[in-house]
C-alpha cells in the first residue's frame, strides 16, 4: 500500500526512529498488521467505571486477557484501529491532526469524540498524553479532559503497552497492560 506516511511518522518525523523495533512496527505501517497477544486487566470498583467501560466496549478485568489488534492504513493517513479483548471490542481512528493551540497531535475518533494526544518518543518508549477532546466537533473544557496515559516500550520482540484512564472527579476507570506479537495466523 502506498500512500500518506502513518500518523505517528507525520507526527514524530524521525523521531519515530529511534524507539524500539516493535514499536516501529507498530506505528510506521504501510501495509495492515494483526498483532495477538495478552493483557492484565483492572477496572475499578463503582459504577461509574463499570458504565464507561460497557458502553465503550473497554476490556473487563482480568488476567491474562486475550488480545487481538487490527491495525489499518488507509492510505490517506489514517488508521483504523480494532482492538478485541476477550469478548469486548471497540474500534477507533488514528489521525495526525492539530490541536485548538495550533501543536500536532495525535487525534483518535471513538464515535462522536475526538480525543488528542501529545506525543512523546525516547529511546526506550513513546507516551500519549490526553491533552484535548470534542465531542461532536465542538470542543469541550479542559478541566473535563479524560485522563488518559499510554506508555509504549518494547520487551524482546514484543510490542508492550500500559494504558490508564481516568475522569474528572470519577477518578481511574480502567488500567491495561500487556504485549502483542504480530499475528501470523
Amino acid at each position: 500500500m502506498t500512500g500518506s506516511p502513518s500518523p505517528f511518522r507525520q507526527i514524530l518525523g524521525p523521531a519515530l526512529d529511534r524507539l524500539p523495533a516493535p514499536v516501529q512496527r507498530v506505528h510506521d505501517l504501510a501495509a495492515p498488521l494483526t498483532a495477538a497477544g495478552l493483557a492484565d486487566v483492572t477496572v475499578s470498583a463503582g459504577l461509574i467505571p463499570w458504565i464507561t467501560c460497557a458502553l465503550a466496549g473497554l476490556p473487563r478485568s482480568g488476567r491474562d486477557v486475550p488480545v487481538r489488534v487490527s491495525f489499518s492504513p488507509d492510505g490517506h493517513g489514517a488508521e483504523r484501529w480494532v482492538r478485541r479483548f476477550g469478548n469486548r471490542r471497540y474500534a477507533s481512528t488514528i489521525r495526525a491532526g492539530r490541536r485548538g493551540d495550533g501543536a500536532m497531535a495525535l487525534v483518535e475518533r471513538l464515535g462522536p469524540f475526538q480525543l488528542f494526544f501529545e506525543l512523546r518518543p525516547d529511546d526506550m518508549a513513546l507516551t500519549w498524553r490526553s491533552v484535548g477532546w470534542r465531542w461532536l466537533g465542538v470542543p469541550l473544557p479542559a478541566a473535563a479532559v479524560p485522563r488518559i496515559a499510554c506508555r509504549e516500550s518494547a520487551h524482546e520482540d514484543r510490542f508492550v503497552f500500559d494504558i490508564e484512564f481516568a475522569l474528572p472527579v470519577v477518578g481511574p476507570v480502567i488500567r491495561y497492560r500487556g504485549w502483542l506479537l504480530p499475528d501470523t495466523a
